[in-house]
């Protein structure tokens, strides 16, 4: 301060904490050394995400309509009857509420945790793989389902994460003290919470995917698949969905179409190679124009799905029959085994669009990506069985033939090699 009280103002100087494209100035003195001037920038550097760069960068809170606000504040005193949640005061994070209406039209809190997502560590633990849950249904003769209730709000947060689950509403300020829905490592926790409890019944008698828990029972769904002694038949209301489903309008309801097939895609033989006509709608710039090729493709596969394979789950001890084919534009394969009376049985269906460089490949040449792409995606079939595969060409007597291996045929060689063939 300068005599009489004014404040003396430094020469200023930029630094950009963004990229070139992206700038992200801010002014200090001109006046500092070069060690402070690369201490200040380290320090803004680590901390820019605090600033604002935008207008976009510091929303208001968000507004809902009045009698929407009325049930907010209904499930908030739900909430902290049931001690779910507290109120709290100068939080360090806060994020936004956004509520969803059930198809009961009971009202579900959904806190938009997209700020500490982004800040937290992503919590390695695996979950299981589906298909081998699912396989490992059909051995029963009986089964049943359990579906945890508010499953994710029965595991205590820890003590110094509670206040970064804030959330504001017109109520209040508020944190969660058990563990909420929405927060990026919640579903591995929960896995890891009912994979210990369960450890010592695991894969005998109770099968569990985060909150969803099998035991024994007559019929029930697992994963939207309904699972039985004879087999694996896909839920008939996923069919009944896809078959009333009308002609896409535009690119968003198309992309809702092949999500849907996208799900049930181990029962289609060939889906990819039926969705053709579909990808060139997909390609950026491309005007959304339904066509009768489009249209013949979807009432194929809805022809198709009146009558759908019943999928079956691998026998131990038995080997399975891995079928590979190199088609104009896609790639296809079926996993299937003989069972104890000699009738052979579909176990799994796979198919994959060729990239452009693929369909310039000579015959050959196209199966060996048929067969990397099979395997790999099977593999967790693959290594526990002898496989017996069935093609036109033989792709593997084709890699070891070839007494120098580079470019493609190299890299399709390592794939492969962690097998036995």
């Amino acid at each position: 301060m300068e005599e009489g009280g004014q404040a003396t103002i430094d020469d200023l100087q930029e630094i950009n904490l963004g990229a070139v494209d992206s700038p992200k100035p801010v002014f200090v003195s001109a006046l500092l050394t070069s060690q402070e001037l690369e201490d200040y920038t380290q320090l803004l550097q680590e901390y820019r995400d605090v600033f604002a760069w935008s207008y976009q960068d510091m929303p208001a809170p968000r507004r809902f309509r009045p009698e929407l606000t009325i049930q907010i504040e209904i499930e908030i005193d739900k909430l902290i009857a049931a001690d779910f949640i507290r109120e709290v005061q100068y939080p360090t994070w806060l994020s936004n509420i956004s509520p969803v209406l059930k198809r009961t039209g009971a009202l579900h809190i959904c806190v938009d945790y997209r700020d500490i997502n982004d800040a937290c560590p992503k919590d390695e633990s695996s979950f299981p793989i589906t298909e081998l849950l699912v396989d490992a249904k059909t051995c029963f003769g009986a089964l049943s389902f359990l579906d945890g209730f508010s499953g994710y709000n029965q595991i205590k947060m820890a003590l110094e994460d509670k206040e970064k689950t804030v959330f504001r509403t017109a109520k209040g300020i508020y944190c969660y003290t058990m563990m909420p829905f929405g927060l990026k490592n919640a579903g591995a926790t929960y896995q890891r919470a009912t994979t210990a409890i369960f450890n010592d019944m695991l894969h005998n008698t109770i099968e569990c995917y985060v909150d969803d828990l099998v035991v024994k029972t007559r019929k029930s769904k697992l994963l939207d698949f309904v699972v039985l002694h004879r087999g694996i038949e896909i839920d008939p209301s996923k069919i009944k969905a896809i078959r009333e489903m009308p002609p896409p309008r535009n690119l968003r309801e198309l992309r809702g179409l092949q999500g849907r097939l996208a799900y049930i895609r181990r029962f289609i033989s060939n889906l990819s190679g039926s969705c053709q006509p579909f990808s060139r709608l997909m390609k950026k710039g491309v005007p959304f124009v339904w066509d009768q090729a489009c249209q013949n493709a979807l009432e194929s596969i809805k022809q198709y799905l009146l009558n759908p394979p019943v999928l079956m789950a691998p026998i131990k001890g038995k080997p399975l029959i891995l079928y590979i084919a190199a088609l104009e534009r896609s790639l296809g394969a079926l996993l299937s085994q003989y069972n104890d009376n000699g009738k052979e049985n579909a176990l799994y269906y796979l198919s994959r669009t060729l990239v452009v460089a693929e369909q310039n490949y000579t015959p050959i040449d196209m199966v060996c990506p048929a067969l990397v792409f099979a395997v790999q995606k099977l593999q967790h079939y693959i290594l526990s069985h002898k496989v017996i595969l069935i093609s036109k060409a033989d792709p593997l007597r084709y890699l070891m033939s070839k007494p120098v291996l580079s470019g493609r045929i190299a890299k399709w060689s390592l794939l492969l090699s962690k097998f036995e063939c």
